[in-house]
């Protein structure tokens, strides 16, 4: 009996996440805009920034436990709905408070997204190798989201036009997209991961929870700080090549889609690299070390080469999948209900979108842009302690590891 071929389904998920992409850039591409038609302040924009992650908290949970128990597709649905909801209620809001409230329905989206489409793939392509590449493809799709809302933003600003039919395009597109997906077939759903005698790994069942606590914390603490390094990096770098006078407000944008075409590239080579059997904690570990360079050299020689330089290595090895090759660590190392380690696992990311422009929003009021990148720069450290835990534990659990490649 031939496989089913699940490819127009998997083409169909990933086109949710570029609109994925665009949500998480949206109000920073245009904060000044925002201002005027909130009547705001920077840091009440920030504040609806926020609001993203702390819808995503409030649902992440359920939405596992859904995805779990009532199937992937209605999870998907629920999630494209909501950013509907998240593009058009921006634009019908008139004041910050308002915002704040639809902005909640884009952490939604991004919870149901999330916990529907990752445990989708793995049921789709039961193979470790093949659905971790297929995961960090998604990454592919955001990157793409946040290398051409830059341009249209541009595009918008330059004309003199109403800014808000990038918004209006997102909602549009994405119930198209659903229309679609509602008459798709997903896999069949599963909630339990039983090793095959073809399978060359020794896995264990997570029953102690001094385990998990030591595992786990380690994951989630690098969800947590590996989102944070490129959301900080891609919601400030206009403004501190702005203040640093490299370039003008209008081109500063740019940088943005150089981080994203640097996203977009290390996608594949990083796909291509996991399907050979990379080890996959010691390549994050490389990337985070990477990362830290780069962040380091534009903080001490602030010019246009350097910033040049550091957005493409952030969009190359912090931003290229670190974070979905993180979760498949997670539901490798725990594979009993999917839906729940990846709520698990994204609340960290969720707390992380939440806090962070908080935070950061906080330090530019005080002691400047430099300051948010020196933290950005502490993050990165934290996240490389956090995967040498991972590491260790990671080679210890497996008893048999694959072949890896030398980097």
């Amino acid at each position: 009996m031939q496989k089913k071929s699940y490819h127009l389904l998997v083409a169909s998920l990933y086109f949710n996440y570029i609109f994925q992409g665009m949500a998480a850039i949206i109000l920073s591409q245009i904060m000044n805009e925002l201002k005027v038609f909130w009547q705001a302040t920077t840091s009440q924009v920030t504040l609806v920034m926020s609001a993203i992650g702390l819808g995503r908290v409030l649902v992440l949970y359920f939405s596992g436990y859904f995805s779990d128990h009532f199937g992937r597709k209605k999870t998907v649905i629920i999630a494209i709905v909501s950013y509907a909801i998240f593009f058009l209620g921006l634009l019908l809001s008139r004041n910050y408070l308002g915002a704040a409230f639809f902005a909640l329905f884009g952490g939604v989206s991004n919870a149901f997204l999330d916990t529907s489409t990752y445990p989708t793939l793995m049921e789709a392509y039961p193979n470790q190798r093949v659905n971790s590449s297929l995961s960090v493809l998604n990454k592919a799709f955001i990157s793409t989201g946040q290398f051409i809302l830059p341009f249209l933003t541009r595009f918008l600003i330059q004309r003199g036009l109403f800014f808000g039919w990038t918004f209006i395009l997102c909602a549009i597109c994405l119930l198209a997209n659903m229309i679609l997906l509602i008459s798709l077939s997903f896999p069949p759903l599963s909630t339990r991961e039983v090793p095959t005698n073809n399978d060359e790994r020794t896995f264990y069942k997570p029953t102690n929870h001094g385990i998990f606590r030591l595992d786990g914390t380690a994951l989630l603490v690098f969800s947590f700080v590996s989102v944070s390094i490129f959301n900080i990096f891609i919601l400030w770098i206009p403004q501190f090549v702005e203040e640093a006078g490299i370039t003008t407000h209008e081109n500063s944008l740019m940088f943005v889609s150089i981080y994203s075409a640097g996203s977009f590239i290390s996608v594949f080579l990083t796909s291509a690299i996991v399907k050979n059997g990379v080890h996959i904690p010691k390549f994050i570990l490389f990337c985070l070390i990477v990362s830290a360079s780069a962040l380091f050299m534009m903080l001490v020689y602030p010019v246009f080469i350097s910033v040049f330089i550091a957005s493409i290595l952030i969009g190359l090895f912090a931003a290229g999948g670190i974070w979905q090759l993180g979760l498949m660590l997670m539901l490798e190392m725990f594979p009993v209900y999917k839906g729940k380690c990846t709520s698990y696992y994204s609340l960290a990311t969720a707390i992380g979108i939440m806090v962070i422009p908080y935070i950061t929003g906080n330090l530019n009021d005080l002691l400047g842009i430099n300051a948010i990148f020196w933290f950005n720069f502490l993050l990165v450290l934290i996240g490389l302690c956090a995967a040498l835990m991972i590491t260790m534990r990671y080679n210890k659990l497996f008893k048999k590891t694959e072949e890896t490649v030398i980097l």
